[in-house]
């Protein structure tokens, strides 16, 4: 006789069976009660826990994927870019088992996956004690973009270093720099 599973144990099993029916059909072709019968539980189950499949998959991916983290700015611009930055690396470099596994799901994800990193650069920035007002929405993308285009395009050349040094914080301190200039 087979033990109910509850709490963390169904929750587990429900996530690795996702993630098996996931790498097996693809995202499309996922259904809630394919997922269901391999983890031996019931549709509702699943619907209790996470509304549609993509909130599923969501959970599959927070269990998979190494996490950014949510360290306080220590108002080190440098220290705290570069903590983003290698956080957001480790991120996407999880998420990048998910390309050859289903390239739209990944797509879908990787917004939000860079939402949270652009907050706590925009975090580090202001306290480092410049004005975040003044720096444009798009600088605070592009260190994101470079890391996505890097490890698309050049996986082994991937440098946080470079970006931080070479890229974000000379834009960021030249923009805050003019932009005091400006100011009466």
């Amino acid at each position: 006789m087979q033990t109910r599973r509850r709490g963390a144990a169904l929750e587990r099993a429900i996530l690795d069976a996702a993630w098996a029916e996931l790498v097996e059909v693809g995202y499309r072709e996922m259904t809630m009660a394919g997922v269901a019968e391999r983890a031996g539980a019931a549709k509702s189950v699943l619907y209790r826990r996470w509304p549609d499949k993509f909130d599923l998959i969501r959970a599959v991916i927070e269990q998979r994927v190494p996490r950014l983290g949510r360290p306080a700015p220590t108002g080190n611009l440098r220290d705290d870019v570069l903590q983003v930055l290698t956080g957001v690396i480790a991120r996407y470099e999880g998420l990048s088992v998910l390309t050859g596994v289903d390239p739209e799901l990944t797509n879908r994800l990787r917004p939000e996956f860079a939402d949270d990193a652009i907050t706590q650069l925009g975090e580090a920035v202001q306290a480092a004690g410049m004005d975040l007002a003044a720096i444009s929405p798009r600088l605070l993308r592009l260190p994101i973009a470079m890391i996505i285009d890097d490890l698309l395009h050049y996986r082994d050349e991937v440098d946080p270093r470079a970006i931080a040094d070479e890229l974000f914080i000379p834009l960021v301190e030249s923009t805050t720099v003019t932009s005091s200039r400006k100011a009466p």
